[in-house]
């Protein structure tokens, strides 16, 4: 399957100039399946559907629920299942999003009481995917913002960022800090490879093939690739494989651990199950068995 990537990667302001954040409700087929970047701080909650997100250099999967909240500049990118770009399927996507306008936020935070939103936002910067009654809390607070306006929505705003700050419950995603905006052929790059990744990880992919899509040696797009993604190529269709095998054991009960290794791009059971215990920590089997159990 092939998209076409016609948004820019490095995208202009979301906020109106007049506002110091925008909250919106999303429902598509799929998300927006470009790799970007943009200025502001971003609170995603997924609604409704599935797939990989990638937060900097950090890939994990995303469900229903899923509250992520990123810096400025971060690139990004919450990526649908295969399912969800089919014209026939009925399946939606939907989101409640709101970003934030960083330097209307950063006036705040040089006074005393902020203290903890100042801390909060350099947490932020790393990506911070929040979980626990943390996450039930800021996903009510976020469903009350639609509702109030004016000087109440920044009331209302305030809160969920001091519900965020207060709380350890958290994992940060991504490792090392972005303090620059990616230039746009950068990301336009990244994205040709994802989309050649996502849709090719079933098979062998050599480091020519991927290399001739962007006119470069395979020496010099290994090298280009653990610069901008802090991993070599392997190791990121080995995530892919591991990721889409994870969603298999839990979901498809009806094949086998084996058949599952074939359908990730694994070409032997072996390696498949060296490989999935060096990623998860437990073999593909005590992975299913534990959702079997639940």
């Amino acid at each position: 399957m092939d998209i076409n990537f016609k948004k820019p990667a490095v995208q202009k302001t979301r906020i109106p100039a007049s506002r110091i954040f925008a909250i919106r409700k999303l429902s598509e087929n799929h998300f927006d399946p470009t790799w970007h970047a943009h200025s502001e701080y971003q609170l995603f909650l997924v609604l409704e559907g599935s797939g990989t997100k990638f937060i900097g250099n950090t890939m994990k999967s995303f469900g229903k629920g899923d509250l992520t909240f990123i810096g400025p500049n971060i690139p990004h990118l919450w990526r649908s299942e295969d399912y969800y770009f089919d014209p026939q399927s009925d399946k939606r996507s939907k989101g409640l999003v709101i970003y934030l306008n960083g330097s209307a936020l950063e006036k705040f935070i040089e006074k005393e009481e902020f203290n903890q939103l100042k801390i909060l936002l350099g947490k932020v910067r790393h990506g911070m995917e929040i979980h626990g009654e943390t996450a039930t809390e800021t996903i009510d607070l976020m469903h009350g913002l639609l509702h109030v306006h004016g000087m109440e929505s920044v009331i209302q705003l305030l809160k969920i960022l001091g519900v965020l700050a207060k709380s350890n419950e958290y994992n940060l995603l991504h490792y090392g800090e972005i303090l620059d905006e990616p230039k746009e052929v950068e990301t336009n790059r990244i994205n040709i490879v994802y989309n050649y990744a996502f849709t090719n990880f079933k098979k062998k992919i050599t480091l020519d093939e991927v290399a001739a899509l962007l006119s470069m040696t395979s020496t010099s797009f290994s090298r280009y690739f653990t610069a901008k993604t802090s991993k070599t190529f392997s190791y990121f269709i080995a995530e892919l494989r591991i990721s889409h095998a994870c969603k298999l054991l839990s979901n498809s009960e009806n094949m086998s651990v084996s058949q599952i290794c074939y359908d990730s791009g694994f070409n032997t059971l072996s390696n498949f199950n060296k490989q999935f215990k060096t990623f998860v920590g437990v073999t593909p089997k005590e992975y299913r068995q534990k959702f079997l159990t639940l």
